[in-house]
């Protein structure tokens, strides 16, 4: 094998070839590759901080949304109790009330009851007079009817 000149400028020319498309085009493209990696890592941080800090939120979401169902339970349960003690409150109340009324018309009606009988026995003598003057023409006398006897009949 023999190196001539040829050989030589052959070899310069492939390096000085190497060196401008390494210059000209493998730099840029290089470049390019690495600002897309760079471009790709951050996206990728950044969506992956994004999915923490949106589980991070639901998870927040979801004990306060858990804390206020319970306090709206408890609040609840609270009113139910209250409003039940008060409906008994209230009918007992109702109930007392009607018996007590019940109790007042009662002895009323007892009341009118024994004066309707007094009445009414004062009225017997003055019945059976008017009755013996109609059946028999003459008034009987009162001495035969004793209004304590009528009294105790009743």
């Amino acid at each position: 094998m023999e190196f001539d000149a040829t050989f030589l400028i052959a070899v310069i020319s492939f390096i000085l070839f190497v060196l401008i498309m390494n210059k000209v085009f493998y730099a840029p493209i290089l470049k390019i590759m690495q600002s897309r990696q760079t471009f790709v890592e951050q996206n990728y941080n950044s969506a992956k901080q994004t999915r923490e800090d949106t589980q991070k939120q639901d998870e927040y979401r979801n004990t306060e949304l858990e804390k206020s169902r319970d306090e709206a339970r408890k609040i609840i349960s609270e009113q139910s109790q209250k409003l039940k003690s008060k409906r008994s409150k209230k009918i007992a109340e109702y109930k007392e009330t009607v018996f007590n009324n019940i109790s007042q018309e009662r002895d009323g009606l007892k009341n009118s009851v024994i004066e309707t009988k007094e009445v009414l026995k004062d009225n017997v003598v003055d019945i059976a007079k008017n009755i013996s003057k109609k059946i028999l023409g003459e008034y009987i006398s009162t001495n035969s009817i004793n209004k304590t006897q009528i009294k105790e009949q009743g």
